[in-house]
């Protein structure tokens, strides 16, 4: 039997959700993004989106 891979990071302080994107939006994002970095991508546009509206302040 195969062992069951252990993640890279400690994914305690981590919750997964699941969003729906419009099918454009997503090709879009994908194309820019590349392969593999969807994730990555996603969170760092929505840390630049936090830091620009928290300089509206």
């Amino acid at each position: 039997m195969q062992e069951k891979k252990k993640p890279n990071f400690d994914r305690t302080k981590s919750t997964m959700k699941n969003i729906r994107f419009e099918d454009e939006l997503l090709e879009q994002i994908e194309k820019a993004a590349g392969k593999g970095n969807f994730s990555r991508w996603v969170k760092d546009a929505c840390k630049l989106y936090l830091a620009k509206s928290n300089n509206k302040d």
